[in-house]
């Protein structure tokens, strides 16, 4: 029996195989975990799984979700890991195309942002008015969210300030925004990956469940 091959059945045959190759990228992302959230690398992505770049120690069937933008999030579980790297299948199948787009969307005109890490470190912050302490709520490669401020920092938006924290060089910043004893700053220069990867690791203390077996250990190389 002959099987007529048309357009359309063609049609959906490249767009199956499209759907299933993966493609090799290099992405900077957030991966979470129950508590536990690090960054990471996608090394390679399709519609249903990516291949992610860890330090973490993982294990298999393990529930997580991935944050490349704000608005560019996606749930699924460990699959496999070897040598650092550990498979993801998705829940629900990915638009590829727009996760590679550098275009962003915009959900209820909030513009989308570059994935934070919640984190609870006390920092020092140095200031034309004197130095003072208070606490990092959260970070990212370009940026942080100060908390605990006191009052008489008298910090305003537009000006500069070097922030000192255990286990990551000083960095000189800009205020972006002041709101009570909070305030976000943009970094001049942004932190190099693999030391924000290292110090969410050892020095950030965000509110873990003790015993979480990824929360503690990293994965040796």
């Amino acid at each position: 029996m002959q099987i007529a091959v048309t357009e359309n059945t063609v049609a959906e045959l490249v767009e199956r195989r499209s759907s299933e190759r993966h493609v090799a990228v290099m992405l900077i992302a957030k991966f979470s975990s129950g508590p536990v959230q690090s960054i990471c690398r996608i090394r390679n992505i399709s519609s249903m799984g990516a291949r992610v770049e860890t330090n973490l120690a993982l294990q298999i069937g393990q529930r997580m979700s991935l944050e490349l933008r704000s608005d560019l999030q996606m749930t699924g579980r460990i699959m496999w890991i070897k040598d650092g790297n550990a498979g993801v299948q998705f829940d629900v199948a990915i638009d590829v195309a727009k996760f590679l787009s550098r275009s962003e969307s915009k959900i209820d005109r909030i513009k989308a942002r570059a994935p934070r890490y919640q984190c609870f470190a006390n920092v020092v912050i140095v200031t034309d008015g004197g130095c003072f302490s208070c606490n990092m709520a959260d970070i990212a490669l370009s940026g942080a969210g100060l908390a605990d401020i006191p009052a008489r920092a008298k910090l305003r938006s537009g000006h500069i300030l070097r922030i000192i924290a255990d286990g990551i060089s000083a960095h000189h910043a800009t205020i972006a925004w002041v709101d009570g004893d909070r305030a976000g700053i943009k970094f001049r220069h942004p932190l190099r990956y693999t030391d924000l990867q290292e110090w969410l690791l050892d020095f950030a203390s965000p509110n873990m469940e003790m015993g979480d077996p990824i929360s503690i250990v990293r994965h040796v190389h």
